[in-house]
């Protein structure tokens, strides 16, 4: 996955959804073997494996398919670009608007982890395979006073996951990310989460946090040693 989901003017945030804004995903096959004879064509699916029953359901609305076009030189492979998709929540006729229905579940909105995954029927000289790989899981939100929120879950699962790239191999038999890493959110070590408070200080106001400032901040989380 060449680039992870994301919406235009995402404020450095990716990985944050909002449903009916527009967003963009691409996928490049990372071999330059094309039979112009068969017509590659790959697909985008959200949740392939269904998430979790208590989280809530999602449609891609617009084109969900795309023919694998040339880059622009042969060193860059097949691309499919998919641009303009929006979500649509579906609805449970027998719950309230924005509910989850009668399987509710403990997580807020802000802390289910979805995936979007390629797939595509690749084939070359009599060769056929099955290709798949998806994005790193990312969060959808329905307005933007969750936007904080979201972006604190993605800094929080890539931080701690033990291996949140294994959804970008080829190989199917992998496990997916675990969707449900809020169910039991492990501690973060304080080195850990200093390193990620810095850099994201720095990826907004291009300076990261010193040493003082971080042991001030360790003193407001932890009172003074």
């Amino acid at each position: 996955v060449e680039q992870q989901p994301s919406m235009p003017n995402a404020c450095k945030r990716p990985l944050v959804l909002r449903t009916t804004n527009k967003f963009s995903a691409r996928a490049r096959l990372l071999v330059r073997l094309h039979d112009r004879n068969h017509r590659m064509e790959a697909k985008i699916h959200i949740d392939r494996s269904g998430p979790p029953r208590v989280f809530r359901r999602f449609n891609i609305l617009t084109s969900s398919s795309k023919t694998l076009l040339a880059g622009d030189s042969p060193q860059d492979g097949l691309v499919c670009d998919f641009q303009y998709l929006t979500l649509k929540e579906q609805k449970d006729s027998r719950s309230g608007k924005g509910s989850k229905g009668t399987g509710e579940g403990p997580l807020a909105v802000t802390e289910e982890l979805h995936l979007i995954t390629f797939t595509l029927a690749y084939a070359y000289c009599g060769l056929e395979l099955e290709l798949e790989t998806s994005t790193l899981p990312f969060i959808i939100i329905s307005n933007n006073n969750q936007l904080s929120s979201a972006w604190a879950s993605i800094l929080w699962f890539n931080m701690l996951s033990a291996d949140p790239k294994a959804s970008r191999t080829l190989t199917p038999a992998l496990l997916p990310p675990d969707q449900q890493f809020f169910s039991k959110p492990p501690a973060a070590p304080w080195p850990r989460l200093a390193e990620v408070l810095s850099w994201q200080f720095e990826s907004v106001a291009e300076r990261g946090l010193s040493r003082e400032h971080l042991l001030m901040l360790a003193e407001k989380l932890f009172g003074k040693a």
